[in-house]
């Protein structure tokens, strides 16, 4: 028979572990209602961005989207526009992980059409870098086909519009985007020309991630 004070003990960690487990709950119909809302007239009503300069967001990995809208909310990302943080600033961490597991389950970005040469150049520096500038591959983080590594922050790339690459990888090279983590992204974009960046932005934009 247990004690009295046993009975609390258990209670107390039952009670925990449902508290645990509420945390990590979301609601996908909110996130969509969030997105439409708020979201939709920069990111497309289907996560596809239709505006040059603005991000795709469909298909992308939960937790780099949860870890980047965080660090909006709390005014500690790059934000060019100037826009996101103020359309963050309301956003509660049960809205942030709403939006994030909408995102994720959403079919991510088709192939563009972009320039062949130029995407041909980009396809050589992803698979293999620039050896003699140290510039390395970008499989390791993001994978063959530019989805990412889900628990990682590595995000989904592939089919992301080509204007918004340029300008985020130009932010890194800059040292103005910091919010990569361990400087990765500043350390290999501060080794690319401008020829490379505009190369590489190319591809992403042409790979078609749903591709098996």
């Amino acid at each position: 028979m247990y004690h009295r004070t046993q009975i609390f003990a258990m209670a107390a960690i039952l009670a925990l572990g449902i508290g645990v487990a509420s945390a990590d709950e979301v609601d996908i119909g909110a996130g969509e209602r969030l997105h439409q809302e708020s979201c939709a007239a920069c990111h497309g009503g289907s996560g596809v961005s239709e505006v040059p300069g603005w991000p795709s967001v469909a298909g992308q990995q939960a937790d780099y989207t949860r870890h980047h809208l965080r660090l909006f909310r709390d005014e500690e990302r790059y934000d060019p526009q100037g826009l996101m943080t103020p359309e963050s600033l309301g956003l509660s961490d049960a809205d942030i992980r709403n939006l994030a597991a909408y995102y994720a389950q959403l079919n991510p970005p088709p192939a563009q059409e972009v320039d062949e040469e130029l995407a041909e150049r980009g396809r050589q520096i992803y698979f293999a870098g620039v050896r003699d500038r140290n510039v390395t591959s970008c499989t390791g983080c993001h994978g063959p086909r530019g989805q990412g590594v889900q628990g990682a922050l590595y995000p989904l790339v592939a089919g992301q519009d080509q204007t918004y690459t340029v300008e985020a990888l130009k932010g890194y090279q800059s040292g103005e985007r910091t919010s990569d983590r361990n400087s990765e992204m500043r350390d290999i974009a501060k080794r690319m020309t401008a020829e490379d960046i505009e190369a590489v932005a190319a591809f992403l934009a042409s790979m078609d991630a749903a591709k098996k």
